[in-house]
């Protein structure tokens, strides 16, 4: 079995999305006996030693693109690969990944699933497990038809450290100039405030009782204040007190901080996902029969801007 791992040089998850390829590679498939490589995709601006570091596999396609627009890179994996000869495209986490997963096994008559979280090869079959109903049941689907595409689920748990590696054996294709006939312009703008919230080791995280936009402002002024990355529940995101990258959840950020305090935040099992990797949970909140409280290491039954103001006070004094 032939197996291509796509990665996205311009992501600011570049790692997690790197280990997260490797884990799964090395839970699902590396016993048996497959062949794998990586398609790297990567602007001309972008260090090439510093991607190949995160390389998931031993063999590396590195692609120059111009822009990582969904229809570049289709463009750009439609002018080199040769679909016939690879049985399985493996893409990370992420709305752009599924998006060209789903668009590129249209476009190969291949099959195409995104979200998934483990797989089973079978001979003449490929079975993809996914959940479904918002996460309460566990779904596994029958692929047939090759080559198989498949986007990975953000909270699969199959995440692992990418080895470093003496040698790697890398080809350079440079598809830069790929011209795309578009009807609108479109240009790539980083997010400048987002953070890493995945990686973050301290973090904040806000919900639906905070009641209101400038709250949800003051809580992150507390939370960079005690030196921690700020997140916010779905309800928070949706109600546009703040941006949606710092969503918290199954459609947003899975962090795994040292510790995660939990203001005002309900628990749904859909945001809980994001939070549940966390070494210490503390929840601060005025409900104590709240989803949270059964989940958290440490409970606190107050109204949370009296503790968050008490702690600032604390760090405060302990710097003087």
């Amino acid at each position: 079995m032939k197996i291509k791992a796509i990665l996205f040089g311009r992501s600011r998850n570049l790692i997690a999305q790197a280990e997260q390829l490797f884990g799964f590679i090395h839970v699902n498939l590396e016993s048996k006996g497959v062949r794998c490589s990586t398609i790297l995709l990567a602007t001309k601006d972008v260090d090439p030693d510093l991607l190949l570091r995160q390389a998931p596999t031993k063999k590396v396609e590195l692609v120059r693109v111009s822009d990582y627009q969904a229809e570049t890179i289709l463009k750009v994996l439609q002018a080199y690969e040769a679909p016939e000869d690879t049985d399985l495209y493996l893409f990370p986490s992420g709305a752009l990944a599924d998006d060209i997963a789903v668009r590129w096994a249209y476009r190969i008559n291949g099959s195409a699933l995104v979200q998934v979280k483990s797989i089973d090869c079978l001979k003449t079959e490929m079975r993809a497990n996914k959940s479904v109903y918002a996460n309460h049941v566990r779904a596994s689907f029958r692929m047939l038809k090759k080559p198989y595409c498949i986007s990975l689920a953000k909270d699969g748990g199959v995440s692992k450290s990418v080895p470093r590696r003496e040698k790697a054996t890398v080809v350079e294709h440079d598809l830069s100039d790929v011209q795309v006939n578009r009807p609108f312009v479109a240009e790539w703008i980083p997010e400048e405030a987002a953070s890493d919230l995945e990686c973050a080791r301290f973090l904040v995280v806000g919900g639906r009782g905070l009641g209101s936009e400038s709250d949800c402002q003051e809580l992150e002024k507390k939370a960079h204040a005690l030196g921690a990355e700020f997140g916010v529940s779905r309800p928070v995101a949706m109600s546009a007190w703040a941006p949606l990258h710092c969503l918290i959840g199954v459609s947003g950020a899975i962090a795994k901080p040292e510790v995660c305090i939990a203001a005002a935040v309900s628990g749904a099992a859909a945001f809980y996902a994001g939070i549940a990797h966390s070494k210490k949970i503390i929840a601060i909140n005025i409900d104590d029969r709240a989803p949270i409280t059964k989940a958290a290491d440490v409970v606190i039954i107050d109204d949370y801007k009296a503790i968050m103001q008490a702690l600032v006070e604390i760090i405060l004094k302990t710097k003087e």
